[in-house]
């Protein structure tokens, strides 16, 4: 039987397990505080109240304080030697921290130990999360459910948040609706909570008809808000995890004629997306058919129309640079902003094409009528940089992918990636392959990164903007550069240890966190902010450590 104190605190523990669960998708600050409650309630795990009042009642002050100090000190160490021995007999926790390990031993070859210092801070979690939870008695399934549905609940809330930003319309780039934590974070922890619902509907027999239809909803609308944050990484990772799925049941289908229909289903659904999205790009690429006869040759301030059909393009299926008469279309917009013609939008573009762009995505004619057209909200948009109406209007994934392919157009025709993320990141996967290859055996150091990259990209002659010019924006590269191919090698083995041994790749859960982690490594570097790190860490020692060990690893059937 375990004591009323000890078990006081440990329910404590489990408090602040959900609640740092809940901060994950809210708050940066909130994930650290309840990281440093936990470990205030692993350290005085077993304190007694009755133990420091039965000092007090018999204790002078002075000796009462003296014996409490002395009782907290050694249950502190106490704490401290038998749960470190605990964590230190756990192969799965040690591996897991291992990664954290991995960063101290690059310190002996650094050379910046301010950014050093900075970056193992944190990296905290990778520590303490597998000590605390490969320490502490396991959690019961019913807890396990508890904490699922309270981090769902605080990713929902998140997005209710994020979509009153967004009808506000008061912002630049449609990931600025992420208020809290980066949206590439953001939308890992919708789809992590898009596929715990699925666990829910397909796992709880005693749910009715009505509760799943109704955990339905949520899921839709996680769906319909990747589609609006424009997250690729978002949607993509719920397609592919959920062929992934989809696979898996068509071999171990019950019938012949079930696994018949889920293999048609299961080749239709990539061959549908891939039709949906070149659709979507011949009907942005492909230039419309014009008949010049019949296009207006002179505004109606009588100037001459130009219409330039080959040194614009196209954008979103329109030609941007017919229907152009710059003097007058200067000339107005001059009189409606205080940001020059010939001068930079605040995003430091120029502005006259920043103009051009913004006119043909809302079908006006490039000259004083379709300036003066314009409303206050579309002037301030386009002196903030925006260069599409639908950039704010209607964010989409047909505007996510109007955006890369405008972005490839450029990068292709003159080299210029800085205007859009997925160009930016061929840059850096340049800058960093190089790296590698001339530190291929130990790294560069936990410390040395920034200052390798910079390095780097002035020896290249990158074409980035400073303030584009970021590390690989990919895991395994990052760890590769830091640590050599034996660090990389290292990490990929603490990477996968957790999931096989002792084939905890039957957890439904589990399987789909790590491979929705692996996937999101390949085009961001996941555990290199506070916010991946922590939701890194987080499920994969819950998962790992603290499952309940009566249960099956699969998908539980109550």
């Amino acid at each position: 039987m375990i004591d009323a104190s000890r078990q006081f605190w440990r329910q404590t523990f489990f408090v602040l397990l959900v609640l740092l669960g809940m901060s994950i998708p809210l708050s940066r600050f909130a994930m650290s505080s309840f990281q440093f409650l936990l470990l205030f309630a692993w350290l005085l795990d077993g304190l007694s109240l009755s133990v420091l009042s039965r000092f007090f009642r018999k204790c002078n002050p002075f000796e009462a304080i003296y014996q409490t100090i002395k009782y907290l000190l050694n249950l502190i160490a106490s704490n401290i030697v038998d749960k470190t021995a605990l964590f230190w007999q756990n192969k799965t926790a040690l591996v897991i921290a291992s990664i954290f390990a991995l960063h101290l031993i690059g310190l002996i070859h650094t050379s910046d130990f301010e950014y050093a210092i900075k970056d193992l801070r944190a990296k905290i979690p990778l520590l303490i999360l597998p000590l605390m939870l490969a320490s502490m008695p396991r959690l019961s399934l019913k807890q396990i459910h508890i904490l699922l549905v309270f981090y769902v609940l605080a990713v929902f809330g998140g997005t209710i948040i994020s979509l009153n930003e967004y009808l506000k319309q008061d912002f630049e780039d449609i990931r600025q609706i992420s208020v809290y934590i980066s949206p590439v974070r953001f939308s890992l922890n919708i789809a992590f909570a898009f596929f715990i619902l699925i666990y829910f509907i397909k796992t709880k027999s005693s749910l009715k008809l009505w509760h799943r239809l109704a955990l339905l909803l949520p899921i839709i609308w996680f769906i319909v808000f990747l589609v609006i944050l424009e997250s690729a990484i978002g949607i993509l990772s719920i397609f592919i995890i959920g062929l992934g799925l989809f696979f898996y049941k068509m071999l171990t289908g019950a019938s012949i004629q079930v696994r018949i229909l889920m293999g048609i289903l299961l080749i239709s659904l990539p061959i549908t997306a891939y039709w949906y999205i070149n659709q979507q790009i011949t009907t942005m690429v492909k230039p419309p058919d014009l008949d010049f006869t019949k296009l207006e040759t002179h505004t109606k301030s009588g100037n001459k129309y130009l219409h330039d059909t080959i040194n614009f393009g196209v954008e979103d299926g329109k030609y941007i640079g017919i229907y152009m008469a710059t003097d007058e279309m200067a000339a107005a917009w001059n009189k409606r902003s205080h940001y020059q013609f010939l001068g930079r939008d605040e995003a430091n573009q120029l502005i006259q094409y920043t103009l051009i762009r913004y006119l043909t995505s809302k079908n006006l004619h490039k000259d004083a009528e379709g300036v003066n057209a314009l409303s206050e909200k579309d002037i301030k948009l386009i002196e903030k940089g925006i260069a599409n109406i639908h950039y704010v209007e209607s964010p989409s994934l047909k505007t996510r992918i109007s955006k890369i392919l405008l972005g490839y157009q450029r990068y292709s025709e003159i080299k210029d990636p800085n205007g859009s993320s997925v160009m930016q990141r061929v840059e850096h996967w340049k800058a960093s392959v190089l790296i590698i290859k001339e530190n291929f055996w130990f790294g560069v150091g936990t410390g040395d990164l920034p200052a390798v990259f910079k390095q780097t990209y002035e020896q290249i002659n990158s074409p980035l903007k400073e303030q584009w010019r970021w590390r690989s924006h990919n895991q395994y590269l990052s760890i590769c550069i830091a640590f050599g191919i034996f660090g990389a090698l290292w990490f990929l083995f603490a990477l996968f240890y957790p999931i096989f041994i002792n084939q905890h790749y039957r957890n439904y859960l589990f399987a789909v966190f790590l491979f929705l982690m692996i996937l999101s490594m390949l085009t961001e570097d996941t555990i290199e902010t506070q916010d991946g790190v922590t939701l890194f860490t987080y499920f994969t020692a819950l998962f790992a450590l603290s499952y309940p060990p009566e249960c099956p690893m699969k998908d539980e059937k109550q």
